[in-house]
């Protein structure tokens, strides 16, 4: 029997005195003025929505005459080019000369309508734009429906390095409307499973139990199981983000798990594979390091690979990059300290480790066991 979609309209997390609102609701994009004047109270000026061209045309239109109407916003829309090479300095240039042509002041506000590339870039612009304006997330993907709009990273590439320029800046609201999976293609789906399982690993076992028991439900996009997929992996990532909201302690660290080799994939190859891919091939890079350092036992990396088939995630690489390549990548990681780099570990489903005394000869061997002919 089909399911419903959870309503997570209570779920909220302050950072300094600042509210985020996460609410999840089926149709809620085409509903966005409750929710824009429970967020903003104080109203807001002429404004601007960030989306790219895939994104757009599905909803853009559907936004922008709810946020007109009832809410009676002025919203201006900008629209570029999908894909991880927008998220550069020279786009967040563009838009800023957008929000000067539309004279968008400190009383404006960003909406940000896209996957992860859209709310990192229209996250940082906000951020930066008059030393900072409100913004809102609306992601559209899984990715970034459970992961990428909820914490407030906001940033942009420069070439050779991922997200080394940003800024923390929560978003008021963070609008999360299941529907738009619908449209969402299939690979990317797939992709985003990737960070509902790194949130299992490094902090639920429960609920990495849980995926390997509704794997099928999960890959068919069942509205019961897509329902728990979204509502648990977004409380598992907003207690986080409340406890560690500018990566102090240590503990918002650990959502870098498969991050460090899965970054240094992405750059490598020219971006041509999702994020979410990247990370899952990083998990598995990472559990056979902590392997190999006696961390974590034969059988605890199998079942992560094994999820990891479940789901369709990529196991390995046909052409994976050169080596040296990755090594270069992997010492510009912002999680180096003192020219060290700092790797989040797991010594068993659920407990997660920072280590950064690891041999760099054991990360070799952990990225070419990425390599087709001999993954597992």
């Amino acid at each position: 029997m089909p399911g419903r979609f959870v309503r997570v309209s209570e779920l909220q997390y302050n950072i300094e005195g600042r509210t985020t609102s996460v609410a999840v609701e089926r149709g809620s994009l085409c509903a966005i003025q409750s929710r824009l004047t429970t967020a903003l109270p104080g109203g807001v000026s002429q404004s601007v929505l960030v989306t790219d061209k895939v994104v757009g045309p599905l909803y853009a239109a559907a936004v922008v005459a709810a946020a007109r109407g009832t809410a009676n916003l002025p919203l201006t829309v900008f629209e570029m080019e999908s894909g991880e090479a927008s998220k550069s300095l020279g786009m967040a240039e563009r838009i800023y000369r957008f929000l000067a042509d539309h004279r968008v002041g400190r009383d404006g506000i960003i909406l940000a309508l896209g996957g992860g590339v859209v709310t990192d870039l229209a996250g940082f612009v906000a951020a930066t734009w008059m030393r900072g304006i409100p913004w809102i997330a609306c992601p559209t993907t899984l990715e970034a429906q459970i992961d990428a709009s909820i914490g407030g990273k906001t940033a942009v590439n420069i070439p050779g390095a991922k997200n080394l320029v940003g800024a923390f800046h929560h978003p008021a609201l963070v609008l999360i409307d299941p529907d738009c999976l619908k449209t969402l293609p299939e690979r990317d789906y797939r992709a985003g499973l990737a960070e509902s399982v790194k949130h299992a690993a490094v902090f639920s076992p429960d609920l990495f139990a849980w995926h390997e028991q509704n794997a099928a439900a999960i890959l068919q996009r069942e509205p019961a199981a897509v329902a728990e997929l979204i509502e648990r992996n977004v409380r598992i990532k907003a207690g986080v983000v409340q406890r560690d909201p500018y990566e102090c302690t240590g503990e918002r660290m650990l959502l870098n798990f498969g991050h460090t080799i899965g970054h240094a994939i992405e750059e490598c190859c020219g971006f041509s594979l999702r994020h979410g891919e990247c990370v899952a091939l990083g998990m598995l890079a990472a559990a056979r390091l902590s392997h190999a350092l006696k961390l974590l036992d034969t059988s605890s990396v199998n079942r992560l690979a094994r999820l990891m088939e479940m789901l369709e995630l990529p196991r390995g690489l046909d052409q994976p990059p050169e080596w040296s390549a990755v090594q270069e990548s992997l010492h510009r990681d912002k999680k180096s300290c003192g020219g060290r780099v700092r790797w989040v570990l797991l010594r068993g489903i659920g407990q997660p480790t920072v280590r950064d005394d690891v041999p760099i000869d054991s990360v070799r061997e952990a990225f070419q066991s990425l390599s087709v002919s001999s993954a597992t």
